[in-house]
């Protein structure tokens, strides 16, 4: 697949899905977290310009690609499971973390 294939792949499978669930656990994902943070750091440096996922080399698309795969077909409890294991820890250690972001990207679509 191209890179463009890839993106096109990870954005139907997480961002456009339904299953919240399955979104937090791929976000969640420390791998993918990782990898996350540094897309968003170099679209921050590039002044904001097109999306986060334009910025990932071809191994991050692949890997992003392969993670997307795993977590969009999961169970959907067995994702809410997971993504809860992930946050765990207390509130001090995810402020201003993507688990924090995820909290609140959940709280606020359960309630609007």
């Amino acid at each position: 697949m191209s890179g463009e294939e890839l993106k096109r792949r990870i954005i139907s499978l997480i961002d456009e899905s339904h299953f919240q669930w399955r979104k937090a656990a791929f976000y969640s994902d420390p791998d993918v977290s990782e990898v996350v943070a540094s897309l968003y750091e170099r679209w921050e440096r590039a002044g904001r310009r097109n999306m986060p996922i334009d910025y990932a080399s071809e191994d991050e698309l692949r890997m992003l690609a392969k993670k997307a795969e795993k977590y969009a077909f999961m169970d959907e409890e067995a994702a809410r499971a997971l993504a809860f294991t992930r946050m765990g820890g207390g509130e001090e250690r995810r402020k201003g973390s993507l688990l924090a972001f995820l909290d609140a990207l959940l709280g606020r679509r359960r309630g609007g």
